[in-house]
């Protein structure tokens, strides 16, 4: 007897590992830190004993090589996904600085079709991974009685960052990332993007 399984509903998440990482990542980690030293304060969000700017780097011209990216990634997804052909991609963007003790809590980004992290510098396996936890609300009635988990029966599945790899989610998926063990921080940029129709002239 065969039997089949079919994905329904899937919570996707997408990766791109960029080719000149390296380089690049030596320009981005430049400009968090000067961002940071700027504004020492930061704003207060979800992060747990971490820095984090405002959602400003999409205003910001040095930032214009990782804001081009952002969009290229999502037009592409949403491409594959089938959206509309007339939409405009708007974005937000921002710095995130976790030295070793901090973390983010789980959270989502409302009215966002996309969100994401591109990671810049960290030490992994120490430095924490980011989770995905399970949207069923109804699914959190029971649980599996499984030997181990698998992504029929867990409830949060687990990645681990990589420098140089961008991670792109639904906006409505709950996320975090763990404590950061190790003794370096880890740096990323993430951003929210939203794709709206053009305005009909």
């Amino acid at each position: 007897m065969e039997i089949t399984a079919q994905s329904l509903f899937p919570s996707l998440v997408w990766t791109t590992l960029f080719d000149d990482r390296e380089a690049f990542n030596i320009k981005m980690l430049d400009l968090a830190n000067k961002m940071r030293a700027s504004d020492p304060a930061g704003v207060a969000n979800t992060n747990v004993k971490g820095w984090q700017s405002p959602n400003i780097l999409q205003n910001l011209e040095e930032f214009e090589p990782i804001n081009t990216r952002i969009l290229q990634v999502c037009e592409r997804i949403a491409e594959s996904q089938k959206f509309k052909s007339n939409l405009i991609f708007d974005h937000q963007a921002w710095v995130n600085i976790s030295p070793p003790g901090a973390s983010n809590r789980t959270h989502f980004h409302a009215n966002s079709h996309f969100s994401g992290v591109y990671y810049i510098s960290l030490k992994a396996p120490e430095c924490g991974r980011i989770y995905f936890r399970d949207p069923r609300v109804a699914s959190k009635m029971l649980t599996y009685p499984a030997n181990e988990p698998t992504e029929f029966t867990t409830d949060e599945m687990h990645m681990m960052p990589e420098e140089g790899r961008m991670y792109i989610f639904p906006g409505w998926l709950e996320h975090g990332v763990e404590e950061n063990l190790s003794n370096k921080d880890r740096i990323g940029i993430s951003f929210n993007v939203r794709a709206t129709p053009q305005a009909s002239s």
